[in-house]
């Protein structure tokens, strides 16, 4: 709490009792820049009323595991910069608040799971320098309200989905140093916000 005045720590303090003591009751869990081991517990699933979790910049390994479908208020998820591994869970559909995907330069696998098409409020999706494979599902035409879609520096291959083209918000597209084929479809002429296409 250095720097922080009574009032700051106070309700650091307090926020720490609540996360620590109530668990469903905390909404910010935020420990990014640290040096961190270990695992993500199954048990950040009983953190119902997360709506932010930041443990970027850390050194965490294993599984991204699948209660964290459960933090259903979720708005911001931030991740990156770790060494995390294993595939992303379908569960994180169920994360229909999201606004925020940071997983980032992380060790992930597979692929995308087609249930990423429920996240209609998401914004950012960051999953650049990780090793995906595998197509890009057709559902995330239905992310609407995407503004940036960093998928660069993983090993996803087949073709460009046309349901893209309904990104009509989207800002940016960067998809460089994967192993797709195929040719651009015409529909991505429908994304008339683009200013950067990679």
């Amino acid at each position: 709490f250095v720097g922080s005045t009574a009032a700051e720590q106070f309700n650091e303090t307090a926020a720490y009792q609540t996360c620590t003591t109530t668990p469903a009751s905390c909404t910010h869990l935020s420990l990014d820049g640290n040096s961190m081991t270990g695992t993500l517990p199954s048990e950040l699933g009983t953190f119902t009323s997360l709506t932010r979790m930041d443990l970027r910049s850390n050194q965490l390994t294993g599984t991204l595991p699948s209660e964290l479908g459960s933090l259903t208020r979720l708005t911001h998820m931030d991740l990156h910069s770790n060494q995390l591994s294993g595939s992303l869970p379908s569960e994180l559909g169920n994360l229909t608040q999201l606004y925020y995907m940071y997983l980032y330069s992380n060790q992930l696998t597979g692929t995308l799971p087609s249930e990423l098409g429920a996240l209609t409020r998401l914004y950012w999706m960051q999953l650049f320098s990780n090793q995906l494979t595998g197509s890009l599902p057709s559902e995330l035409g239905a992310l609407t309200s995407f503004g940036v879609m960093n998928l660069y520096s993983n090993q996803l291959t087949g073709s460009l989905p046309s349901e893209l083209g309904a990104l009509t918000r989207l800002i940016r597209m960067n998809h460089q140093d994967n192993l797709l084929t195929g040719t651009l479809p015409t529909e991505l002429g429908m994304l008339t916000s683009l200013t950067k296409l990679y």
